[in-house]
């Protein structure tokens, strides 16, 4: 297979280009306003609630919001609708006029201040009117600490303007200003409003399916809930964004419990059918415990694959690791013998390694390409081909090829960013689905959806035994995990004799919180260092191993 592999990829290096779009990452509709603007991403998430609406096919970003629009906007973002309350209708306003709906509404909340009981719905809105508007419409409370120079605690707007800096929706200006006579644009009115709107107003702290507790803070609700001995946190949906109390099922990833399998040169074990049958089926059931495999180098021999300084692949590189993962003896065939044995049928998803940022591109002829983006999707275009044929020379009888995983771990550039939505429409035209695992800080993990990936498991990265606060971690992943829909990559180190003891009191926590938040059922993926199932596996007669494999197969199903 090694030999076949290389005569494959070696005579054929014709590259296409990635296509343009896809349909989970649907562009918004304006002209001025395309995915290389830095708030791209809030503006979709407003177009697609339908709080902002474009004029002419422009979102006219920098233009001044009046305060009917801005009106009109947290009506729609509120679901507000006037109750007949308010005693003084403004004598600028008629049944007939634009918005009247919506601004009496924001009037009876007490929203806005009328001016000689005129509403001046067509001046512009200035940034103490906003303060106004966003601290009475969601109730934000102050602390009395903010101290911009042009706000003395004296100003009449003093208490809306310390509420929206209290609650992190302002911190003003570098030099300390918070400038209140202001006008405020589409772009900067937008912008507040989808920072309030795209995580929840409100957290529960529940327990055996009561309610404790209803906290604004998430971290208050964290803290809480680590009062109780099975307590869970949970978002509250509001007037734009219904959240679930589950973490994602993520049904088109085809991934029920899935599992990591590193076989880069990091990998140590040899593989067999007799390493992988323990990860199919658990010891003495006809249950499943993992029933889709991850194969993921993280090295080559000279290098990182990963975002690494380290990384300086080139098309040899990613060759030796296709070549690795297709051999005979690599993993791919042995997870097929095993599972013919088993009389079980398993998904497989393929890393596609992180495309290096810096440095040429050398080709299998040897010939240089100076690296851009364009160079960038080229080889991730040609890895996807190579792969695909090898699949099909390959004919595994009892895997099933399911999709690719993205081997970096975060979005943290807007290359990168436009890249993965590129590459997701090619892996989609193929049929195939598109995962990637974000750790607990990555950047734009709440975006995955929008990047086209079909399931993104976030790591909660607290199986470090110098962790002292994995509790709070775990709460804060799962809830991170209902709010964005995503699933959770449970995690245990590769310990060793010495740490194992350690190491598993850490686990139980990771069970534990599997089982409070009812992942059983929905879509996780498992990290496990090179081979830890396999070293619980060896270690039977140790007691840790053990249990640290029984509570593991807990999860089967």
């Amino acid at each position: 297979m090694k030999r076949l592999a290389v005569l494959l990829i070696g005579g054929l290096m014709a590259i296409s280009n990635l296509s343009a779009s896809h349909a989970a990452a649907t562009e918004i509709e304006f002209s001025d306003m395309n995915r290389n603007h830095w708030a791209y991403h809030e503006i979709t998430f407003l177009t697609e609630k339908d709080v902002i609406r474009g004029a002419s096919g422009k979102f006219l970003p920098n233009r001044t919001i009046t305060r009917l629009d801005a009106a009109v906007m947290i009506g729609r973002a509120m679901n507000l609708a006037a109750q007949g309350e308010t005693a003084t209708v403004p004598a600028d306003m008629f049944v007939s006029t634009r918005g009247y709906q919506e601004v009496m509404a924001s009037l009876e909340k007490g929203m806005f201040a009328l001016d000689d009981g005129k509403f001046r719905p067509n001046e512009n809105l200035t940034r103490k009117d906003m303060a106004r508007v966003l601290t009475v419409g969601f109730g934000y409370e102050g602390t009395g600490q903010s101290t911009f120079t042009d706000v003395p605690p004296t100003f009449p707007y003093y208490s809306y303007i310390d509420a929206i800096s209290a609650n992190d929706v302002t911190t003003g200006y570098s030099d300390g200003t918070f400038r209140p006579d202001m006008p405020v644009n589409r772009l900067q009115f937008s912008i507040f409003l989808a920072r309030i709107y795209s995580k929840p107003l409100e957290y529960s702290v529940k327990q055996d399916g009561i309610t404790l507790h209803k906290v604004r803070d998430s971290e208050e609700a964290i803290s809480l809930a680590m009062t109780y001995p099975k307590a869970t946190v949970h978002p509250v949906s509001n007037s734009m964004v219904t959240f679930s109390e589950k973490t994602g099922d993520l049904n088109q990833t085809g991934i029920h419990n899935g599992v990591l399998i590193y076989n880069g040169a990091e990998n140590y074990i040899t593989f067999s059918p007799e390493f992988f049958r323990p990860y199919i089926t658990p010891n003495g059931s006809s249950g499943t415990l993992f029933d889709s495999f991850i194969f993921l180098g993280r090295s080559y021999p000279e290098g990182e694959f990963g975002v690494h300084v380290k990384n300086n692949a080139n098309y040899s590189d990613w060759l030796w690791y296709l070549n690795q993962t297709f051999d005979e003896a690599g993993g791919l065939n042995n997870l097929n013998e095993a599972a013919k044995g088993l009389g079980k049928t398993v998904n497989v998803y393929i890393a596609i390694p992180y495309p290096k940022m810096e440095g040429t591109f050398m080709d299998l002829e040897g010939n240089k390409h100076t690296n851009s983006m364009t160079e960038r999707e080229k080889i991730v275009s040609w890895y996807i081909e190579q792969t695909e044929i090898l699949w099909d020379v390959a004919a595994y009888e009892n895997l099933h090829f399911k999709g690719y995983y993205w081997f970096s771990e975060t979005m943290g550039h807007r290359e990168d960013e436009k890249m993965i939505t590129k590459i997701s429409d090619t892996i989609h035209n193929r049929n195939r689905a598109f995962i990637y695992s974000p750790h607990a800080t990555s950047s734009n993990f709440e975006h995955w959806k929008n990047y086209g990936f079909d399931g993104a498991y976030l790591q909660p990265n607290t199986f470090r035994l110098k962790i002292t606060d994995t509790e709070a971690r775990l709460h804060r992943a799962f809830l991170q995990a209902q709010i964005y829909g995503s699933g959770i990559n449970l995690e245990i180190d590769q310990y060793g004799p010495l740490q194992i003891e350690a190491g598993l009191e850490n686990f139980k926590q990771y069970i534990d919180m599997a089982h409070r938040y009812e992942l059983s059922g929905q879509s996780l993926i498992f990290y496990q260092g090179v081979g830890m199932v396999d070293r619980m596996i060896k270690y039977w007669n140790l007691p840790s191993y053990n249990q640290a494999y029984q509570l593991l197969g807990s999860l089967a199903y």
